[in-house]
C-alpha cells in the first residue's frame, strides 16, 4: 500500500510540475507574441483571460490542494 501511495505522490508531483511549466509557457509565449500590455499613457481595455490560462490556474490550485492533503 505504501508503494501505491508513493507512486501516486510521484505522479501528482509530475503533473504539478507539468502544469507549472504549461502556465509558464503560456505566459512566455504571450510575451514573445507581443500581446503583453505595454506601459503607455493610454488606458487599454483589459482582455479577458484565455481558457487555457484559466484552466491551468484552476488545475494548479486543485493539484496543490491534493498535495497539501496527502499524508507525508
Amino acid at each position: 500500500m505504501d508503494f501505491l501511495v508513493g507512486a501516486f505522490v510521484v505522479v501528482v508531483k509530475l503533473a504539478l510540475a507539468g502544469f507549472v511549466m504549461w502556465g509558464g509557457w503560456l505566459s512566455f509565449s504571450t510575451w514573445l507574441r507581443g500581446d503583453a500590455p505595454q506601459s503607455s499613457g493610454a488606458l487599454i481595455e483589459p482582455k479577458p483571460q484565455s481558457f487555457e490560462r484559466v484552466a491551468s490556474l484552476v488545475l494548479l490550485a486543485l493539484l496543490c490542494t491534493t498535495l497539501a492533503g496527502l499524508p507525508g
